[in-house]
């Protein structure tokens, strides 16, 4: 085994170990995100317009908003594991619900090694003229579009956007998405091809 295997190992195991206590809400998470059940994407879909909603009607400020949601996350992480002792304490864990707790860490470990190496990559080594260039135009555009369009607006659509991917992975729908645009082009290069002849 590579020595890189090895941390990766190493890490996922750490992993594990640090969400133990959150596993059950994890696993339960995870159904959801990616849609074990149909409504299950209308209830996020949902979930995240109502939260926006009440951000939106409360118009809290900048540094209320990261307080509160602060306050929110050291709570839930102090709070969280007695409750979830008590409440899903009888609950027998089997080999399917720990392969889904595997996977997740799996993943979030992927997603944090691929942060890494983007960090390395944007702020380590050194680059071209031109990659600085499409890079500030690139934030120059997301600046311009930020300035004109409601930053609430942008959040949700992000959020949206983050939290569905799981679940419109899973569904294929990008899969499908792609078979029947290729199928429409594909027909119109026929009937165009039978027209020229």
């Amino acid at each position: 085994m590579a020595a890189s295997q090895v941390d990766q190992k190493r890490a996922l195991n750490k992993l594990k170990h640090d969400l133990e206590p959150f596993r059950t809400a994890i696993v339960g998470a995870y159904g959801v995100l990616t849609w074990e059940k149909q409504y299950y994407a209308g209830v996020v879909f949902g979930a995240i317009s109502v939260l926006y909603l009440v951000l939106w009607y409360l118009d809290l400020s900048l540094i209320t908003l990261i307080s509160l949601l602060g306050l929110i996350s050291i709570l839930l992480d102090f709070v969280f594991p007695t409750v979830s002792r008590l409440l899903f304490g009888g609950v027998n864990w089997d080999g399917d619900q720990e392969a889904k707790f595997e996977d997740v860490c799996g993943q979030v470990c992927a997603v944090k090694g691929n942060i890494v190496l983007w960090y390395e990559y944007l702020f380590k080594e050194r680059k071209s003229t031109v990659f600085v260039i499409i890079i500030s135009l690139g934030l120059l555009a997301l600046a311009w579009i930020g300035a004109i369009i409601n930053n609430l607006l942008l959040m949700y659509l992000a959020t949206l956007l983050i939290v569905m991917w799981p679940g419109l992975q899973n569904k294929d729908v990008f899969k499908g998405i792609t078979q029947k645009a290729s199928k429409i082009i594909n027909d119109k290069i026929q009937c165009g091809k039978r027209k020229l002849q």
